[in-house]
């Protein structure tokens, strides 16, 4: 009996130490691509609420994995996951659309590495900026507007805070380590130098921050004499005398050096490098110019060895008065050669000039001829696919194709797209195809009943429906297509009458070629 039972406790641990079956995990981890995904395109910045049920949602989800729960418990945290990265996606692209004109400072404000260089002054704007994409996101647009310009200085701030970190960062450090090496007392008038350009680069950055490069050459002159100044302090320093003589002793001896320096084209030696750098570049010059010199000479006598070969090949006589005559009635006959070529070069110049001209001025005529007819063609074949209960093809004041699409009916309150409106939309789809590289524009209209805001809302997510379609018809990337809702903004016909309203409620896809 006790056997039995030792043998059957035995199975039931070796049944529990066995590893549950394995989740399947392919949905969970293309959640983490379609959130990396996301994030690069910065949906946390600009859809905050989203992203944040987004990461909620992935938590769950990484939980239910980490537990080993049920498959189906796993799929259902995934999906919930996945919609709501969606819905985060679609938010950041209407909420960059909304602050599109507020975008610039802070784009700047990236591309000088403000969140690296200046971390805390970018940190104030960002969180400034949050404001107004998390009040677009809630459907504020007009708060998200004001709660943007609110943070476009800020970001301007962390753009030019970044750029000074950048370019006197390195002369900021030197001047700094001068200091230290008690250049202030030992160097005091290099050091001032270097203070004094460190200030001129400043200036002309707070000025224009454009001129980057100018500022960049002072806060390099600045970070230079800050060397220097080190290293006259910690050499006056080692004579273990408090005497700024010395400073001036030694910078008598450095003028002198940068004389010999000059001659050979030197602005200055390395003097923030030590007597033994500023020697030995000087030394380096003199060797290479004298080498320059030796081969120049050897040249120079070839030449004259050649000269007189030649010379003597012409029955000129071979020493140095005939030859610099040979050489002078030689440069004279050059000389009228060259003047003829000259004219006749001129003379072929006009005549390709005028056949030039006449070929560009054929070229553009056949050009704009072409495009016309090509353009009347297009416009002629949307018209043909377009019936009038499909809506009509026109022209704007822009002379851009508009498909006035009053047949595309959405069910009341809706935004999502039916069957019974997918053949009108692959009209369309046909129509923008003709126009290859041509931006798109799709417009949501609605009619004035009901509320505005609802109205505004309602138009966009149209809008976005059909831009959805199209991107995924066309393959067309982002910067090609957008969706702009205008609720009952622009009506078309009159809102009292229900044909008017019927007319008003629409969708209008702009060509612009």
């Amino acid at each position: 009996m006790r056997t039995a039972l030792f043998a059957l406790m035995a199975t039931a641990v070796a049944l529990a130490a066995l590893p549950a079956t394995a989740l399947d995990r392919a949905g969970y981890d293309e959640i983490g691509r379609l959130m990396q995904a996301a994030r690069e395109m910065e949906a946390d910045v600009f859809a905050p609420k989203a992203w944040a049920k987004a990461e909620e949602a992935r938590a769950k989800a990484e939980k239910a994995l980490a537990e080993n729960r049920k498959q189906d418990q796993l799929d259902k945290q995934v999906a919930e996951a996945r919609e709501f990265i969606e819905n985060a996606r679609k938010a950041t692209d209407v909420c960059r659309l909304a602050l599109q004109q507020h975008l610039p400072p802070r784009d700047r404000a990236l591309k000088a590495r403000a969140p690296t260089l200046v971390p805390a002054v970018w940190g104030e704007a960002h969180q400034s900026f949050l404001k107004a994409t998390a009040k677009v996101e809630s459907g504020d647009v007009k708060g998200g507007l004001r709660e943007a310009t609110a943070a476009a200085p800020l970001f301007d701030k962390a753009e030019l805070e970044a750029i000074r970190v950048a370019v006197l960062g390195e002369a900021d450090r030197c001047i700094a380590k001068a200091e230290l090496d008690e250049a202030g007392k030992y160097a005091l008038a290099t050091l001032d130098r270097a203070r004094t350009a460190r200030r001129e680069s400043d200036a002309i950055l707070t000025a224009d921050r454009t001129r980057r490069e100018i500022a960049q050459r002072a806060a390099d002159e600045a970070a230079y004499e800050a060397r220097h100044a080190s290293t006259i302090a910690q050499s006056v320093r080692s004579l273990a005398r408090n005497d700024q003589a010395w400073e001036k002793l030694m910078l008598l001896y450095e003028i002198q050096m940068d004389r010999a320096g000059e001659a050979f084209g030197l602005a200055h030696l390395p003097f923030d490098e030590g007597p033994q750098a500023a020697a030995d570049t000087l030394v380096a010059r003199a060797r290479a110019a004298r080498e320059a010199n030796a081969r120049l000479g050897r040249e120079r006598d070839d030449l004259a060895q050649r000269l007189r070969a030649t010379a003597a090949r012409l029955g000129v006589a071979g020493d140095d008065e005939g030859g610099a005559a040979l050489v002078e009635r030689i440069d004279r006959r050059l000389d009228e050669l060259h003047a003829q070529q000259r004219g006749l070069a001129a003379d072929i110049e006009g005549e390709r000039a005028r056949l030039a001209a006449l070929s560009q001025e054929h070229a553009a005529v056949t050009g704009q001829l072409s495009a016309r007819v090509e353009k009347e063609e297009k416009f002629r074949r949307a018209k043909e696919l377009i019936t009038p209960a499909d809506g009509e093809v026109l022209y704007n004041s822009t002379n851009d194709v508009v498909l006035r699409l009053t047949g595309l009916a959405f069910e009341s309150g809706s935004g999502d797209l039916r069957e019974s409106q997918m053949p009108l939309l692959r009209k369309v789809t046909e129509i923008v195809r003709q126009y290859a590289g041509a931006r798109v524009v799709v417009e949501g209209h609605t009619d004035a009943a009901g509320d505005l805001g609802a109205n505004q809302r309602l138009s966009e997510r149209r809008a976005m429906s059909v831009v959805q379609y199209l991107r995924s018809s066309l393959e067309l990337p982002g910067e090609r297509i957008q969706a702009i809702g205008f609720g009952a903004e622009r009506p078309v016909a009159s809102n009292q009458t229900p044909e008017g309203r019927a007319k008003n409620r629409r969708i209008d896809v702009i060509i612009m070629p």
